[in-house]
């Protein structure tokens, strides 16, 4: 059981994403895992993003993807991981607040790499990591309905209420 709790905000061109997720789940104790992205994109671009992930209350991954001119720095733990010359348009945190009409990639923010994103079903979407893991969104007039999510530690189910 958990919440999910996004919002996007837009100003003059800027569009922020940020996303705070609480999940727990039983091996054989409780264990507490906590989502928290900030995502940021300018024209369409990504500008930055930053994903932090806690289990059992400590860090687990925090990661950090920024654009300087035309390339993207990907940091892990505050530490170059790698660089990234390939535009950023579109990033997973999205699928969360709007569906992705004509997005084929999505960047993902956690890992620093890109997944693949086909339509499977009408208004229903299957993305695919470089891992094989799997995960399918579900939308409503744009908006998401369920998402079945392949973490690599967990797999869940989230389900809109109103």
């Amino acid at each position: 059981m958990g919440t999910l709790e996004a919002s996007k905000t837009t100003n003059e061109g800027e569009i922020n994403y940020q996303s705070h997720t609480e999940i727990e789940f039983n091996l054989l104790i409780e264990v507490p895992l906590v989502y928290n992205y900030n995502v940021t994109f300018i024209d369409g671009l990504l500008k930055d993003a930053k994903a932090h992930i806690t289990l059992r209350g400590k860090d687990k991954t925090k990661v950090r993807t920024v654009k300087e001119d035309n390339r993207y720095w990907f940091y892990s733990n505050e530490k170059l991981k790698k660089e990234i010359y390939t535009p950023i348009n579109n990033s997973v945190i999205q699928l969360v607040l709007e569906e992705p009409i004509n997005v084929r990639t999505i960047y993902a923010e956690e890992h620093g790499d890109f997944h693949n994103l086909e339509k499977i079903g009408e208004h229903i979407y299957l993305k695919i990591a470089p891992n094989g893991s799997e995960s399918k969104y579900y939308y409503k007039n744009g908006l998401l309905q369920k998402s079945e999510v392949d973490t690599g530690i967990i797999k869940f189910t989230i389900v809109r209420r109103e």
